[in-house]
């Protein structure tokens, strides 16, 4: 897979990996995510994998991540998904959002 690289400035549902149907199963492989809170304000995320038909399955949900901090996601078997059949989505909140996330 290939490393992303996302910068989110407003509170709302951000895809980050999209749902597609060319692509092999188990190409969704991630070892890390890492979720960099840029903000001078506490940011209450949750990552989620989207079957965009049903309700979303969770990986974290209202995490406060405070101004400062980085939050390592490096499991990559709770990680690891098909993107074939969910797309991988961040939500935020906060006040003045300033989010990076990187995805390796």
């Amino acid at each position: 897979m290939a490393e992303i690289y996302k910068s989110i400035t407003t509170a709302d549902t951000h895809e980050l990996i999209a749902k597609s149907a060319t692509v092999n199963a188990g190409s969704s492989s991630i070892n890390v995510v890492l979720i960099c809170n840029e903000s001078a304000n506490a940011a209450t995320v949750s990552l989620a994998l989207d079957p965009v038909t049903a309700s979303p399955f969770y990986i974290i949900k209202n995490v406060v991540i405070p101004s400062g901090v980085t939050l390592v996601l490096d499991n990559a078997a709770i990680l690891r998904f098909d993107s074939r059949y969910y797309k991988l989505r961040i939500e935020n909140s906060g006040t003045s959002p300033d989010l990076t996330v990187i995805i390796k």
